[in-house]
């Protein structure tokens, strides 16, 4: 079994003999038999262990025992009890969802203020063959099909290349003692009822379903290993990224296969869960505006494009004087230039600008936008227009409205930036300084 045991963390990269590791120990067979092969293969670890408070004295009766080992095993033992009902009751949760959410943040601050490299677990093949079941039983995509993973992040599980039981098996042989959890007999949970009504079954079908299972688990990650990395070659054909924010190309989209399990394994990354995403592409020819939100991000429909942006994003809005004739400055992630010439040179566009010196008042002010901001949009003839109204009449996104700037003259706007210039201080033929900005 030690050997078995050392192959399998060797094969995977789990750890190595010099990484200090907290293990999770409930009492029970499993966690028993972890800290014994870690012990026999001489790993420095330390133990952590949950009260629950589920099943009065007999929960003590865990801890104590717990406690005894860690003494035994001369190992440190962290302890730490929770008010499992009631944090339920509180969060609309079942019970072992409450004990889940209780027990990894603890075991992540006993990690870090004790400078341990990885938590261990105890699942095994059975576990996985039960969490591939409810997966199914619940629907899933891939993720949920490769199931639980031997290695993710500083969480390991170093015995999921054995069955229960051989790790019954192999304390029985040692002659370790163990806690038996009552409520492990009990249907009343939908894993306890897989475990006592549908395993067996098909075990019996199958003698080596548990094996089958962790096979399938392998290939199914590898497949979604291949896929992804075949994704992010795709990606930037469908996804613009910009400082922060994401165009998805909705055209584009729709010419590639399979069009909808990209895009929600894109939109994943976002936080937008499948059922979600199914939504979103169904509406794909929706209102323009309409919003959908995931518990990180905002995705607005905007014509042919959806923009995805971070929820709560704040930006910076700082005012910037320029009383110089030549310089830069930074802002909002790009770099503002400007240099006084005698001669338009190189032509305008969005992001250069060409404006009359002699109509400028320096200090200039770059500043964001405000509401009842007007300008002369060149080529209007003068004509006043608000620039809430410009902003619409150009299809500008409104998530990002508040990421516009203006160059302000003496009160007067002279550029939107990277928009368009204004009328009133645009280049004429009797023009002899220019002020050329530009935008980068």
């Amino acid at each position: 079994m030690l050997d078995s045991f050392l192959t399998y963390i060797n094969e995977k990269q789990l750890f190595t003999v010099s990484n200090r590791l907290l293990i999770a120990v409930s009492g029970g067979i499993d966690s028993i038999a972890l800290i014994h092969l870690c012990h026999e293969a001489g790993f420095q670890f330390g133990i952590a262990h949950c009260n629950f408070q589920l099943r009065g004295e007999e929960s003590n009766q865990d801890e104590y025992f717990v406690r005894e080992l860690a003494h035994y095993y001369g190992a440190d033992f962290f302890v730490r009890h929770f008010d499992t009902k009631m944090y339920a009751k509180q969060n609309g949760v079942s019970t072992q969802m409450a004990a889940r959410d209780l027990r990894y943040p603890w075991f992540e601050e006993v990690l870090v203020e004790n400078e341990y490299d990885y938590l261990l677990t105890a699942h095994h093949q059975d576990d996985l063959l039960e969490t591939l079941l409810l997966n199914l039983t619940r629907g899933t995509g891939l993720a949920g099909l490769h199931g639980i993973l031997p290695k993710n992040g500083r969480l390991v599980r170093p015995l999921l290349g054995m069955t229960r039981g051989e790790l019954l098996g192999y304390i029985q042989e040692k002659g370790l003692k163990w806690r038996e959890d009552s409520s492990n007999a009990s249907v009343d949970y939908w894993r306890n009822r897989l475990r006592h009504e549908v395993v067996p079954i098909l075990k019996a079908m199958n003698p080596q379903i548990t094996a089958a299972a962790a096979e399938l688990a392998e290939r199914v990650k590898a497949t979604e290993d291949i896929l992804h990395e075949e994704l992010e070659r795709q990606r930037p054909l469908v996804i613009q990224r910009e400082k922060g924010n994401a165009w998805v190309a909705i055209e584009e989209l729709e010419r590639q296969a399979a069009s909808l399990e990209k895009l929600a394994l894109w939109l994943n990354d976002y936080g937008f869960d499948y059922k979600r995403v199914k939504e979103i592409w169904k509406n794909r020819k929706g209102q323009v505006g309409k919003q959908y939100f995931s518990t990180t991000h905002t995705l607005t429909f905007d014509r042919q494009k959806w923009l995805i942006t971070p929820q709560n994003t704040t930006y910076e809005a700082l005012m910037y004087e320029i009383d110089d004739n030549v310089g830069e400055i930074d802002f909002e992630g790009k770099t503002l230039k400007w240099v006084l010439l005698s001669e338009v040179a190189n032509g305008a566009s969005q992001s250069v600008v060409f404006l009359d010196y002699s109509k400028l008042k320096f200090p200039l002010r770059l500043r964001p936008w405000q509401k009842g901001d007007w300008f002369c949009p060149l080529g209007m003839s003068g004509k006043r227009k608000k620039i809430s109204d410009f902003l619409v009449d150009i299809k500008w996104p409104r998530s990002l409205k508040n990421q516009v700037y203006v160059l302000e003259s003496d009160g007067q706007i002279a550029w939107v930036v990277g928009l368009r210039a204004d009328e009133r201080f645009k280049v004429e033929e009797i023009t002899k300084k220019i002020s050329k900005f530009e935008i980068l």
